[in-house]
């Protein structure tokens, strides 16, 4: 009950916050920190008083395996996008990517170590940044109103509240499934789609999948540090590691925008 009262309040505050460094700096600031791991870190955090740090190290592999559908659903909705798809089919798309990976990650995920966590989510990140469209510059957002905000805010908590209900009653595996469904980053995307155009959407999703390098280092350094160094220090570690991450990310995007840019000039886009 705690871990789903923490998640209500931390999803929605966190869209605001992506919405509103969308409108101050660029839609791909936003995307990096709609990255940052401030759900999940909470959530990891109650995991391990309330269950142990067995359970928790089980539990942060397990997130790292998640990223697979998020890798899927940030693609694929962008490339629907690109082909010109409007927000209502590229969601069905990428939530349909979403959820046949998220049943293949249940498959897998009961005998999974850190090791496989770890690398297949990097793999499935990497890809999958590497293959979103490529479009010049940084974009930025226009100006949300306080009331579509507000809506945002609100769209993430229904989408949290309808995956916790559906998880409850349709039993473990399925539950598992649709957790993993990026509710997040799919609110984000259908109203930068639908305000901003599909230049905006990729840049944002571009911003988000090079953030998630920060929230894979903190569940692997959770993972890895909690057992043997204690919960305080793995999770004050795993805090510094991801901020250095996203920044070390921040700085490579800048510079692929750079080249993109030089090399779509060359092409004469």
């Amino acid at each position: 009950m705690v871990r789903f009262a923490l998640e209500l309040a931390l999803a929605p505050s966190l869209v605001a916050a992506s919405t509103l460094a969308c409108q101050r700096w660029s839609a791909r600031i936003g995307g990096l920190l709609s990255a940052f791991p401030a759900v999940v870190g909470p959530l990891l955090l109650i995991t391990a008083q309330e269950r142990g740090a067995a359970f928790a190290t089980s539990t942060a592999t397990a997130t790292l395996l998640g990223l697979i559908t998020l890798a899927g659903f940030a693609l694929v909705y962008a490339r629907a996008a690109a082909a010109g798809a409007g927000w209502a089919v590229s969601l069905l798309a990428g939530w349909s990517c979403a959820a046949v990976l998220g049943g293949l990650v249940q498959l897998i995920s009961v005998h999974a170590a850190l090791p496989i966590g770890l690398i297949t989510a990097t793999l499935a990140l990497v890809s999958a940044h590497r293959a979103l469209p490529a479009l010049p510059g940084e974009w930025n957002s226009t100006d949300s109103s306080g009331r579509e905000i507000l809506l945002r805010m609100a769209a993430t908590t229904g989408l949290v509240i309808g995956l916790a209900l559906a998880a409850q009653f349709l039993g473990p595996r399925a539950g598992g499934m649709l957790a993993g469904l990026p509710a997040l980053a799919s609110v984000l995307a259908v109203f930068t789609h639908r305000r901003d155009g599909v230049p905006a959407l990729v840049a944002l999703m571009r911003g988000l999948l090079a953030g998630m390098a920060g929230f894979v280092g903190f569940c692997s350094v959770v993972a890895l540090l909690i057992a043997p160094a204690g919960t305080l220090f793995a999770f004050a570690v795993a805090t510094l590691v991801a901020v250095a991450l996203e920044a070390l990310a921040y700085v490579a995007g800048k510079q692929d925008l750079s080249r993109a840019d030089a090399l779509l000039v060359q092409r004469g886009v």
